[in-house]
């Protein structure tokens, strides 16, 4: 009769501890709602994992970003507005740019690590110049860059490199994939493209560089968001 009793009194602790488990662990992740600009972000990343590159021998790299991932998509008007005043991380990229690729699932992984979304996430492509030197070394504008995009660039001109080129270090552009980390209007940290010892953007960073770029980021997420890390971060 006792063995009976020990063993019902076993029974309903496991019972009782699974449901508290259930109750207050699960929910954090079961629960969670993945918005859709998560989901357009992560399909506008990995809908052209393998495919090869237009006229080139490349394809692709293939890469694997989490569905909650904290991308929020914002105008240029909007980002704007964020490095002015606000507060956040903001990422300028695109899904073809190979070093892009190399850098945005470090980046949502530790941010994710971190809880210190969202990732406000803005093309530049499209809205961005287009320079040149000429055979007598003027500068040749193929493009002109739109005002939103020259605002941008006037923001982060401290932060920027000078125009690939063009000979001139006074003309700055933005480059991808750009980090910029802002608290409440104050530039805290810039990061542009991954790591120094990255030469291939087409060959995915090793250990040894994943964990240089993760430090990098960490730098910027803590100064920008106040954490102060331990053995847990």
């Amino acid at each position: 009769m006792k063995t009976k009793i020990e063993l019902l009194i076993l029974v309903i602790m496991f019972l009782l501890s699974s449901f508290l488990i259930y109750t207050f662990v699960e929910p954090n992740t079961k629960d969670y709602t993945v918005s859709e600009d998560e989901i357009n972000f992560k399909n506008e990343y990995e809908e052209i994992n393998g495919k090869k590159i237009e006229n080139t021998d490349y394809s692709y790299m293939n890469i694997s970003i989490q569905d909650n991932n904290a991308v929020e998509y914002k105008d240029e008007t909007e980002i704007i507005d964020i490095l002015k005043t606000g507060t956040g991380v903001i990422y300028f990229g695109f899904p073809e740019c190979p070093w892009c690729r190399n850098l945005v699932p470090v980046l949502v992984n530790t941010i994710s690590d971190y809880s210190a979304g969202p990732i406000y996430y803005f093309n530049a492509r499209s809205i961005r110049d287009t320079k040149s030197l000429d055979e007598n070394g003027n500068i040749v504008v193929e493009k002109e860059g739109t005002k939103e995009y020259y605002e941008i660039v006037d923001i982060l001109k401290d932060h920027l490199g000078s125009y690939d080129g063009l000979n001139d270090e006074s003309i700055k552009r933005l480059y991808f994939p750009t980090v910029v980390f802002v608290k409440d209007g104050e530039i805290k940290q810039v990061h542009i493209g991954t790591v120094d010892s990255q030469e291939d953007p087409f060959t995915p960073l090793n250990e040894e560089q994943n964990t240089e770029l993760v430090s990098m980021l960490e730098g910027g997420i803590e100064s920008t968001f106040d954490i102060m890390c331990d053995e847990s971060c």
